[in-house]
């Protein structure tokens, strides 16, 4: 095995000690694979299945699965039962999960990646703005004592919004996380003076929730990974009636915690901390690492979010763009301000350029990809980058006005034919760049 191979190992090794299957979407971030699905990795996986079984130790390549999915593949399973013969995965997999990897140091993950202790709990918001409401609020004292009696500080807590409140679109799904302190206080200690005002101004939330305690970091969801809570965390949510885990909160299980690192964040802001926050959009996993295996941007195209597969996107300012740029609205007649660019998700994107705006009458709003497809179809930032730069040539050379980056004026019909511009010249990069074969 080389270097590589026992890097793969040890991170293996490091998911086997948490009882935890991995993807391989995150053995690409830990090492820095060039193809953000796991292309190529299958002869090294094979090397290292080949080298475990020589040595008669427990088949760490059978944890690794596909995003959402319990065992192996059927490609992956023809590999394994090649070097192990007819084998019961299950079982293999749970001797995986037994075996002590550190008693070979070889295999032993280096220990700021061993477990850190953290549990994860699971409650109700009727939304999730964390900038504006740092904090988890509890109805009396005793509830908030149980919850600091079973958990520790770091303690991180999956928020789902409630199925009857919040923003239509978010209710009855996971949209995000807190890392939380054992700081106790008031409510509005920790919530600012007017979303408080707004509670309290509510017959349905006024003089609730006061016992709380506070929130130091937090990490939105992507939207393209809401689930529904019942299907992300069946145990956890059906453990108890959805006002017992709003009122209380309720503990995940491992297998139910390793579903949701796999999902991918960024950060944000919490209100009443000063720490710097890191926007890059990443696996949950890779966010709460200590050491992540990041490739840095090559080129100055960097978006804030580690490599793999890409959406185009083309952004539009609503509102009076008129009174935005201070010109006769005769002037402007089919005009808008646009973005260009790419990301792994552009509503997150949407969502972080609009949160550096002061609430108002203008807002950001995704409009191209309409609708967007389930999957990115550009396979890595090269490949993206190739339309980003056909999008904003095409842009230029047929006379939108430069309004500074990756801002433009352009009128509609130059709008959709640089759409199909950037799609063009992505698809033609891809098929250079990651041939089928």
């Amino acid at each position: 095995m080389d270097a590589l191979q026992f890097a793969i190992a040890r991170f293996l090794a490091a998911k086997a000690l948490q009882k935890r299957r991995t993807t391989y979407h995150q053995v690409g971030e830990a090492i820095g694979w060039s193809h953000p699905t796991g292309r190529g990795l299958g002869r090294n996986l094979e090397v290292i299945l080949h080298e475990l079984a020589e040595r008669g130790l427990p088949p760490l390549t059978t944890i690794l699965v596909k995003k959402g999915e319990r065992y192996p593949a059927e490609d992956a399973m023809t590999y394994i039962r090649g070097v192990l013969g007819a084998i019961d995965i299950e079982a293999s997999q749970q001797d995986v999960f037994a075996f002590d990897w550190t008693s070979f140091p070889e295999f032993a993950p280096p220990a700021d990646t061993l477990p850190d202790g953290r549990q994860v709990w699971l409650t109700s918001f009727w939304g999730f703005d964390p900038a504006n409401w740092g904090c988890i609020g509890f109805a009396d004292e005793a509830r908030r004592t149980r919850y600091l009696k079973n958990s520790k500080p770091r303690t991180l807590v999956a928020i789902y919004v409630t199925k009857g409140k919040g923003p239509e679109n978010m209710r009855g799904k996971v949209v995000g996380l807190l890392e939380m302190s054992h700081e106790i206080g008031h409510a509005r200690e920790f919530i600012s003076g007017d979303r408080w005002a707004e509670k309290e101004r509510d017959p349905d939330s006024r003089g609730k929730w006061l016992y709380a305690v506070k929130a130091t970091r937090a990490w939105r969801i992507i939207p393209e990974d809401w689930r529904r809570v019942e299907d992300l965390f069946p145990l956890a949510y059906n453990s108890a009636h959805p006002e017992f885990i709003g009122a209380s909160g309720v503990l995940l299980s491992i297998d139910e915690v390793a579903k949701l690192y796999e999902l991918d964040v960024y950060e944000v802001p919490v209100y009443g901390q000063t720490n710097p926050v890191d926007p890059t959009i990443q696996t949950l996993e890779s966010a709460l690492s200590t050491s992540r295996a990041v490739r840095p941007a090559s080129r100055p195209y960097w978006v804030g979010e580690t490599d793999g597969p890409k959406h185009l996107y083309i952004l539009r300012l609503t509102g009076n763009i008129a009174a935005y740029l201070d010109r006769r609205l005769e002037d402007l007649e089919d005009k808008h301000i646009i973005k260009v660019g790419f990301s792994k998700s552009p509503q997150a994107r949407r969502d972080q350029i609009q949160s550096a705006y002061p609430r108002g009458a203008f807002n950001w709003e995704v409009l191209k990809p309409n609708p967007q497809p389930d999957t990115a179809p550009y396979a890595n930032a090269d490949v993206a980058i190739a339309g980003e730069d056909a999008m904003k040539k095409r842009l230029v050379m047929d006379g939108a006005e430069v309004l500074g980056g990756e801002f433009f004026l352009a009128d509609e019909s130059l709008i959709y034919r640089t759409w199909a511009a950037g799609n063009n010249a992505a698809k033609t990069a891809q098929e250079y760049r990651i041939p089928n074969t």
